[in-house]
């Protein structure tokens, strides 16, 4: 079951996201037993992700109240989550989780895997919390040889967005058996916590206060649009990061004015319905004839795609509370949602047309048509607009040439 949910989430992932940017897969340990620690952004998005790209199996630490459906639990246990219980579940759910450390125990004396969030809760936000140390106990209590904790940084460029990107960067694993030998549980715990926070938030793309976020994530926008065909997705924003908490401290005056232009441009594309990336690729050459030719692939897919798209954004995401759990609900409820779908109006093309196989290529045809034309397509909207609008659109190029200046891109 763990294989078929495996295959069918890594499909999923790959057609749910743009590009998952993977660094340094050569310093995943093929057969150790292994406990990967990562910050965590996007609650079960992260653990779903991490289970597609390794080729080992791997075993899930979850918070407890993930399974308090009959259908969340059937469907986390399959994917081998195991839940932990916190004092806020009541004090007797406490006691289960003697019983889930003795089977983590359990996976590393066999040289299993278990992934783990050392920071124990998700928050959707672009820094790394202070770590709790249940890991860290079964770390030092674990018997298993060669027992390596591997830290992975991972980083979305808009968590809660369809088709967007996301990067995973793993360190070189740390040898329990190097730092354990001789030294009592206080000194190890505290060695490997910071071991393990170093590793992570050096590759983190981070933004240090919540009252920056909007004004960073529009920073991280130009940076990724400006490096169109860059595949250093975690590098430049890094260093666009650092450079920005420099300037904070040094030249607060001219912070704030990068800061105040850099709001008006954003405002600005708000204000047209626009967005940055269509700025920095404007071409009036094939926009006519991509948006002609476009079209009917956009518009059948639309209309094929019309009653999921409404079940997800109508039904499922309403009933959302956390907004951490918003894209990794999403993506498996469109996963069974499809999975139910595609097939009925394959067999319903099938019964109109008197053939299935014909139906099915229609179908498959038709989606497949869309999801490579989509983005495109609202491309060449996006640059009608400019088109019809010369003082607007000189506007804002003229204003994003100032910030890319300012922010020497």
């Amino acid at each position: 079951m763990y294989f078929f949910f495996y295959h069918l989430l890594k499909i999923t992932c790959k057609v749910y996201f743009k590009r998952i940017n993977i660094y340094h897969s050569e310093n995943i340990p093929a057969t150790d037993p292994l406990i990967i620690c990562g910050n965590h952004g996007n609650s079960f998005m992260d653990a779903i992700l991490m289970a597609v790209i390794f080729k080992r199996k791997l075993h899930f630490l979850a918070r407890a109240d993930a399974f308090n459906t009959p259908f969340k639990n059937w469907f986390l246990s399959k994917i081998n989550m195991m839940p932990i219980y916190r004092i806020r579940d009541g004090r007797e759910g406490l006691k289960n989780n003697d019983a889930i450390f003795d089977r983590c125990k359990e996976i590393l004396a066999k040289n299993g895997a278990i992934l783990i969030f050392p920071e124990g809760n998700c928050i959707v936000e672009k820094r790394l919390r202070e770590f709790k140390t249940g890991f860290v106990h079964l770390v030092y209590e674990s018997e298993a040889k060669n027992l390596k904790v591997l830290p992975v940084s991972i980083n979305y460029s808009h968590p809660h967005a369809f088709y967007t990107e996301v990067s995973f960067e793993f360190s070189t694993p740390i040898s329990v058996q190097e730092i354990k030998s001789d030294l009592k549980f206080i000194p190890f715990s505290k060695i490997l916590v910071e071991m393990v926070n170093q590793k992570i938030s050096g590759r983190m793309i981070t933004i240090p206060k919540p009252e920056d976020d909007e004004f960073y994530e529009q920073v991280f926008t130009l940076v990724r649009n400006e490096e169109l065909n860059d595949l250093k997705f975690t590098e430049n924003q890094i260093k666009k990061a650092n450079d920005l908490n420099q300037l904070k401290e040094g030249n607060r005056l001219l912070f704030n004015e990068i800061k105040n232009k850099i709001d008006y441009y954003f405002k600005l594309l708000y204000k047209y319905e626009l967005n940055d990336k269509v700025m920095k690729s404007y071409t009036n050459s094939d926009a006519k004839l991509s948006r002609t030719l476009l079209f009917p692939f956009y518009f059948l897919g639309y209309i094929f795609n019309y009653i999921p798209s409404f079940l997800i954004k109508n039904k499922i995401e309403k009933k959302i509370k956390e907004p951490q759990f918003l894209s990794a609900v999403r993506m498996v409820a469109g996963m069974f949602i499809y999975l139910i779908y595609i097939p009925l109006l394959m067999i319903f093309l099938g019964l109109l047309i008197g053939s299935q196989l014909m139906s099915a290529i229609i179908i498959i045809g038709i989606f497949v048509l869309y999801y490579l034309s989509f983005e495109k397509y609202k491309r060449c909207i996006q640059l009608k607009k400019l088109n019809f609008h010369s003082e607007m659109c000189q506007e804002l190029f003229t204003k994003r040439a100032e910030l890319i200046a300012l922010l020497n891109l």
